[in-house]
């Protein structure tokens, strides 16, 4: 799995938040979809998960996804549970050396 994570510098805080993550990967085994997944804070709570820029899912952690729109499948709600929970990971780590 290739991942890429996009992290910005919040001068008014004196420390580094995070704010949108974007990913790139390919599932294996999987049937060759490489999948594309832009991740941005939801303005009433959750994340906003553009996958693939064809459908739009809200993440609320703990296997929470909801479909909002767009292309709507099986496959594509399996891969993003396996990403968006990298993704919580991800920011925990990232949390943690922020502490330390």
């Amino acid at each position: 799995m290739t991942v890429r994570i996009q992290d910005i510098d919040d001068t008014t805080l004196g420390m580094k938040e995070w704010a949108n993550s974007n990913y790139v990967f390919e599932l294996n085994p999987s049937d060759g979809t490489k999948y594309t997944v832009q991740v941005t804070p939801a303005l009433y709570g959750g994340l906003n998960v553009i996958c693939n820029e064809s459908s739009l899912w809200r993440w609320h952690g703990y296997g929470d996804i909801k479909f909002l729109c767009g292309n709507n499948n099986e496959y594509t709600k399996k891969a993003l549970m396996k990403i968006m929970n990298y993704h919580d990971i991800r920011m925990i780590e990232l949390a943690t050396e922020l502490i330390s």
